[in-house]
């Protein structure tokens, strides 16, 4: 297991930390569901209009064109390796927030359980296509 330091203001996208943006009620479904199955781990919610929430999940997974144009039609983002993701701090609290924040010691949700909750509330409720 990693254990990141979430004391840092920015995180760097890679090995071992992904990250999936979406818009914020798609966000709070797909977190509700990842609940359930106890598989929750940190979101970030981002100031703007719409609203966007970012998942931290473990390393990606290969994966289907498919799922990956589902993953676009549903304007679901998948942050490239690189990508720096501004944490919740001081400095920008008015524009960063935890919506579930990080448990020290606790791994990161799966990625692909992220993609397939994702996917899943979408195909449960067409309100998000």
């Amino acid at each position: 297991m990693t254990v990141l330091d979430w004391s840092v203001s920015v995180l760097t996208v890679g090995d071992p930390v992904e990250a999936i943006g979406m818009r914020a009620g798609l966000g709070a479904e797909v977190n509700s569901m990842l609940s359930m199955a106890m598989l929750s781990g940190p979101v970030v919610a981002y100031a703007g209009t719409p609203e966007r929430w970012v998942f931290l999940t473990a390393s990606a997974t290969s994966t289907s064109n498919t799922v990956l144009a589902d993953l676009v039609r549903l304007g679901v983002g998948l942050f490239p390796m690189g990508s720096l993701i501004a944490l919740p701090c001081n400095d920008n609290l008015g524009t960063a927030r935890w919506i579930n924040r990080p448990v020290p010691h606790r791994p990161l949700p799966p990625w692909q359980a992220v993609v397939a909750a994702v996917r899943r509330t979408c195909s449960v409720s067409s309100g998000w296509l």
